[in-house]
């Protein structure tokens, strides 16, 4: 127990013999604010408003800011919610903002995802481009005789000169289904390395949904069937399309939904990405035209950084979580 050292004497609070002073007044006690006062102003809550529940912070002042470090809080600002990021991030364990998409960053996951599992993409990507090259070899006459008559410039001129027949575009349009496929299983590794940073050599023939890649694959065949009878206006309105249904082949595999659904859902999410679609695609454009210029060892590795970008792109654009490198 401390000493007095005057003034009031010491009292037991639980002492229920204790007196008051003869004046009535407690000097243990909290003064009452005088008659007639008034609280300072802004210490009155809005009309109409309703008091924090237990534990929880009250509102901040409206315009209130949060305070500068160093610097104490001024009166009304409360601390932000648990999980919620002061700079404008996503709070903890929320999906990320589908307009923060940095092409440059999927490029550079790309690179390292590649880097991470150069062994499985080679390997994926020399099968299944031998499998490319024999369909093309089988399904398009044209490109038979081209090669024969190589040495022999008009036989050579009179294949360039002849007019490509409808079965010739019917097997055109078989090996474009092929290669719907084959390209289907390309994206199906790199799905894959987006869930886990990198792919092994079996996430490529783990493919799901192979009725609807195919159903897919039949439809862009259509497509390209009927534009191949306009001369020029057929070639851009290719383009456009193939730009459209850039996103296509991912939902049916990776969400599984039919070709007409992801169709439709292709074209909405590339509607409202216009700019970061279009930045990807000249992106990979790019990386394989490079990569052609180096023949063989520059698409081994120019293929597979193009497909990771747009895996990466399009994980982002449906506001999915990319697994680091």
């Amino acid at each position: 127990m401390s000493e007095n050292t005057g003034g009031v004497p010491p009292r037991d609070p639980e002492d229920p013999h204790a007196r008051r002073p003869a004046d009535g007044h407690d000097p243990w006690e909290a003064p009452e604010p005088p008659q007639g006062s008034q609280p300072p102003p802004g210490s009155q809550p809005p009309p109409g408003s309703q008091p924090p529940a237990y534990g929880a912070y009250p509102p901040p002042a409206a315009g209130s800011q949060p305070p500068a470090y160093g610097q104490y809080a001024p009166e009304g600002w409360a601390p932000p919610p648990a999980g919620h990021d002061p700079y404008g991030g996503p709070a903890y364990g929320q999906a990320p903002d589908a307009g923060a998409v940095r092409v440059g960053t999927a490029f550079s996951w790309a690179w390292a995802s590649f880097g991470r599992s150069a062994g499985a993409w080679i390997g994926a990507t020399l099968v299944l481009g031998a499998i490319a090259m024999a369909a093309s070899w089988l399904l398009t006459p044209s490109l038979r005789d081209t090669v024969t008559n190589l040495g022999d410039p008009a036989a050579l001129d009179a294949v360039v000169n002849t007019p490509v027949s409808t079965t010739e575009t019917l097997l055109s349009a078989l090996g474009s289904l092929v290669n719907t496929v084959l390209f289907a299983l390309l994206v199906t590794g790199a799905l894959a390395a987006t869930r886990k940073g990198t792919a092994s050599f079996g996430d490529f023939f783990a493919l799901r949904n192979l009725a609807g890649v195919l159903v897919y694959g039949l439809i862009t065949a259509a497509i390209s069937f009927v534009l191949s009878f306009l001369p020029f206006l057929g070639g851009v309105l290719q383009l456009v399309v193939s730009f459209f249904l850039a996103a296509a082949i991912f939902f049916v595999i990776d969400k599984e939904q039919d070709a007409i659904t992801a169709i439709r859902s292709s074209v909405r999410l590339v509607s409202r990405n216009l700019g970061t679609v279009l930045i990807t695609v000249l992106l990979a454009v790019v990386v394989t035209f490079v990569g052609a210029l180096l023949l063989v060892v520059g698409l081994l590795v120019a293929v597979p950084i193009a497909v990771l970008l747009g895996a990466h792109v399009y994980r982002r654009l449906v506001g999915e979580p990319v697994a680091p490198v």
